[in-house]
């Protein structure tokens, strides 16, 4: 059986490289419940920007390779993002997201793509 292969944990420096591109998260809280906006950075490390009330709307300068995640009062994770700019409104339903879409990669058709070098 094969094995997958180790990934760095916590991810490399590239992770939240800055050239990617400048970004802005809006929040808005309707969820009935206290939300937090949490920025996990590239070591692992957690740090809380903003606590939102029900109600409350907040704007959060980022980078599209930043990865945020709001949580509830418990600390239960409501959502992780990381990508382009977008306006995220949390309801007591789920969370609706509309934002610029990323790019997606173009379709490989697989008959005419190249054989791959992988070895076991």
């Amino acid at each position: 059986m094969e094995t997958a292969p180790e990934v760095d944990s916590p991810p490399s420096r590239s992770w939240t490289d800055h050239t990617t591109g400048a970004t802005k998260l809006t929040i808005k809280n309707c969820s009935g419940k206290r939300v937090q906006l949490v920025w996990l950075s590239y070591d692992g490390t957690e740090q809380v920007y903003n606590v939102l009330d029900n109600g409350q709307e907040a704007q959060q300068d980022t980078y599209s390779t930043h990865v945020w995640e709001l949580r509830d009062e418990d600390g239960v994770c409501i959502i992780q993002y990381a990508g382009p700019s977008a306006r995220m409104h949390l309801m007591q339903t789920g969370v609706n997201i509309v934002g610029k879409p990323a790019e997606a990669p173009a379709a490989v058709d697989a008959a005419a793509a190249e054989p791959s070098n992988y070895q076991d």
